[in-house]
């Protein structure tokens, strides 16, 4: 019935913090200085280790991008190994990191 009122849905009280402004992100100064991370994940497994995820590494700057393929169970630990070696060895280590606060990351 409450899902269906409109009073009910006007008067219901808020149980979250009102959201902030947008700031926008500054521009970086050179490539990979900046870069996000996102995960494609829910894919089939594919190739010989059944990857089942990708890991989408983009420079802020130059949109350059580096897909590199994970499985879903992949600890943080692991992905911190896979980023040196994928990303920091042939760009170095970025300024920032833009994430979605992906467990991964969080942890």
């Amino acid at each position: 019935y409450v899902t269906t009122c409109v009073q009910c849905q006007k008067n219901k009280p808020k149980c979250t913090k009102p959201s902030g402004l947008l700031q926008p992100l500054d521009v970086p100064d050179r490539p990979w200085q900046s870069i996000s991370i996102d995960f494609i994940t829910g894919l089939p497994p594919s190739g010989s280790c059944a990857f089942d995820s990708i890991c989408v590494v983009v420079d802020r700057l130059s949109k350059m991008a580096h897909f590199i393929p994970v499985h879903s169970s992949m600890t943080a630990e692991k992905f911190a190994e896979l980023f040196l070696r994928k990303i920091w060895y042939l760009h170095g280590f970025p300024r920032s990191i833009v994430s979605d606060r992906d467990p991964k990351f969080v942890s």
